[in-house]
């Protein structure tokens, strides 16, 4: 029996998410966006991120705000509509946010991603390090990296990555971080790409041949 005043919820709509996914909450102008992990919710009610390391003191943001969430999972980006409830400063930053009525695809998967791998060198800035994309789309990719300081807080940013074919050559492709995924040591990035060129797209068919564009 539910208590009185209890606000009756559909299980259905239940939001399949893992604690510790990393989050990318922007505000609905898309003035200003930045990074959080899940760390806690009320089915129904709220979520509640976590923003410590996303140097809160420069968030500008506030109860009541509208602000669309994106977030990875199973290799796919997702996002919803959310307003939020709560802003603390103790004993972590966190924000509450209203628990999402509806769960969108962003639809960068509308392309199968095919599995492969492909030593890379990915940079943000003047940054390097070396890793591996694990599968591969025409629109996008998933790459697997050391841990390091590179990433954090790196979701949203433009990433460069250089892959090496032939005997000398190197191929560069550009993109956008759109999830992060930290599994022990091994940091894992969500990638949609820029608008590809016609050479690239044959690079990339060459280096994979089961990859169609």
């Amino acid at each position: 029996m539910n208590r009185k005043g209890e606000q009756q919820f559909d299980l259905s709509q239940r939001l399949f998410i893992e604690l510790g996914t990393s989050l990318l909450i922007e505000t609905r102008e898309k003035t200003h966006s930045f990074a959080g992990k899940l760390v806690g919710m009320k089915v129904g009610r709220y979520l509640i991120v976590n923003i410590s390391r996303a140097k809160s003191d420069t968030i500008t943001i506030l109860k009541k705000d509208p602000v669309l969430v994106k977030y990875v999972n199973l290799e796919d980006i997702f996002n919803f509509s959310s307003v939020v409830l709560k802003i603390m400063d103790q004993p972590d930053d966190l924000i509450f946010l209203q628990y999402p009525v509806m769960v969108e695809s962003c639809n960068v998967r509308s392309h199968r991603r095919v599995d492969c791998f492909l030593p890379i060198t990915a940079g943000i800035g003047k940054s390097r390090a070396s890793g591996v994309i694990t599968n591969i789309s025409p629109r996008g990719c998933l790459c697997s990296l050391d841990h390091a300081q590179i990433w954090e807080n790196s979701n949203g940013q433009e990433i460069d990555l250089f892959l090496s074919y032939g005997d000398m050559e190197t191929l560069s492709i550009t993109g956008d971080i759109r999830s992060i995924q930290t599994r022990g040591s091994q940091v894992k990035l969500g990638i949609k790409f820029d608008e590809i060129n016609s050479f690239s797209q044959s690079v990339l068919v060459t280096l994979v041949p089961a990859l169609k564009i």
